[in-house]
């Protein structure tokens, strides 16, 4: 189970920059174009091979058990491991919260981030039996946006912009969409959702 528990606060691509991009000078459709922004930022973040945060967001993993010795991170990249919590038994009524000393985070550039336990730590701690029972917090998200996931969102708020009356909802054209899918398959790195 993957729950965002705070979205976005900025979008990969400024109202001032999609407005460039459209040759838009009025502020009559900002609300509109921003409307667009947010759309676009969903659509990039689902189209990118093993889905995405583009820009920083939390968010809680919550599993059965502990996976394996090391988890892949959903929605990469991450930036953080806020905390590892879990149910100690079945009938536990409150989360124990992991020591950060029992595991390792590594945040690699162009790989999904992961959680491994730490050689020293021995075995990860035995949990209840519960669909929820681990619940991992962690912030993921671009520092630094990629050009590619920026244009790509572009391309995308250029088309919901000039095809609005054109188009069924939810659909993009397919020249569109093969851009998007080329722009954004340059920083794909594997389906890790």
């Amino acid at each position: 189970m993957l729950e965002r528990i705070t979205g976005a606060v900025t979008d990969p691509i400024t109202l001032g920059e999609a407005k460039a991009h459209l040759r838009v000078l009025s502020d009559d459709d900002d609300q509109l174009i921003r409307s667009y922004i947010k759309a676009a930022t969903a659509y990039c973040e689902q189209a990118v091979t093993g889905s995405r945060s583009l820009v920083q967001q939390t968010w809680d993993w919550k599993m059965h058990t502990f996976l394996a010795d090391a988890l892949d991170i959903p929605r990469p990249p991450l930036q953080s491991v806020t905390h590892v919590k879990y149910y100690a038994t079945n009938t536990s009524t409150g989360l124990t919260t992991l020591s950060s000393t029992a595991y390792l985070v590594h945040t690699p550039d162009r790989l999904p981030g992961t959680i491994e336990r730490h050689p020293n730590a021995g075995a990860w701690p035995t949990v209840g039996d519960r669909a929820d029972a681990v619940q991992i917090r962690f912030v993921a998200g671009y520092a630094t946006i990629p050009e590619q996931a920026k244009h790509a969102a572009k391309l995308l708020v250029t088309h919901f912009y000039e095809d609005r009356s054109a188009i069924l909802t939810g659909s993009v054209s397919k020249n569109t969409e093969f851009g998007v899918r080329e722009l954004l398959g340059q920083i794909s790195y594997g389906d890790y959702s």
